[in-house]
């Protein structure tokens, strides 16, 4: 069953409760499988970065624009329409970090990369890499139901990832600071309006670009090393680590860096474009 919304034209007071009534029958005559949604659309659409927080009243255009970028980032048939396909995207667990400037980022990243158009004006991506190539990094605390040497193993394995595709060298360290800090926090954790994690379910992590250096999960989740139950911590922490590293989200199918953690399969390598936003020089 597929939602046909009604034609939104040109824009009108009210828009903003039109929308939030159309989604909310929409979900309550049960549409969507799976999860239920965490968030409604429109608060979705804000939180992510589709569209903006300056005010909470948006119009038809606004709406289908933003409604089309999410399709197009995950790789959805763009219609600009709230159809079952797209809350059910909507309702999947995912990364916090907004995905607003990565479709234009990547865009220009292929560009440059089939064109050959190298160094000749710096990204703003770039500009947030690293300045060094040696990364110390530091796992703060982990989930109680999980061992302590196993979630160290995990966290080697998913840097390693990354430095087996890059020229990035990481070592952990025992104690004192470090470039990149991992940790576990529920609810509210002191980071920032939007960022208080919602439970099981919803945003699983997030991640600081640099300099910050840090990247924290729900300890709410139910994570896992090697099962396929639960959300499986290596894949998760390789996707938080990318962001890390400078790397934005990617809408390439089965990338690292997708908005929605890839899966724990055979193939354990990163896709092309994860490798090139990786490679991309540092500042």
């Amino acid at each position: 069953m597929s939602y046909q919304p009604p034609d939104w034209s040109g824009s009108r007071p009210g828009m903003s409760t039109t929308f939030a009534l159309m989604v909310s029958i929409l979900v309550s005559t049960g549409t969507t499988t799976g999860s239920p949604l965490q968030l409604e659309p429109q608060t979705f659409l804000e939180k992510y970065g589709y569209l903006h927080h300056d005010t909470h009243v948006h119009n038809a255009d606004e709406i289908h624009s933003a409604i089309s970028d999410f399709q197009r980032i995950s790789r959805l048939p763009v219609t600009g329409r709230l159809d079952s396909a797209t809350l059910r995207q909507m309702s999947e667990p995912r990364c916090g970090v907004s995905d607003e400037g990565s479709q234009k980022n990547w865009a220009q990243r292929v560009k440059a990369t089939f064109t050959r158009q190298r160094r000749k004006a710096r990204s703003a991506a770039q500009d947030r890499k690293w300045y060094k190539r040696h990364l110390t990094y530091q796992i703060i605390n982990w989930p109680r139901h999980l061992p302590l040497s196993s979630v160290r193993l995990v966290v080697h394995a998913a840097f390693q990832l990354w430095s087996n595709v890059s020229n990035l060298v990481f070592r952990e360290a025992s104690e004192g600071p470090a470039d990149i800090r991992l940790a576990f926090y529920e609810g509210d954790h002191n980071d920032g309006t939007g960022n208080a994690f919602d439970g099981p379910g919803g945003t699983l992590a997030h991640a600081f670009l640099p300099r910050r250096g840090e990247a924290h999960f729900d300890r709410a989740e139910r994570w896992t090393l090697n099962g396929y139950k639960g959300h499986n911590l290596f894949m998760v922490a390789a996707h938080e680590i990318g962001h890390t590293l400078g790397l934005e989200h990617s809408p390439v199918r089965h990338a690292l860096m997708s908005p929605y953690y890839r899966k724990l399969g055979r193939s354990l390598v990163p896709s092309w474009d994860d490798i090139v936003a990786v490679q991309q020089p540092l500042r």
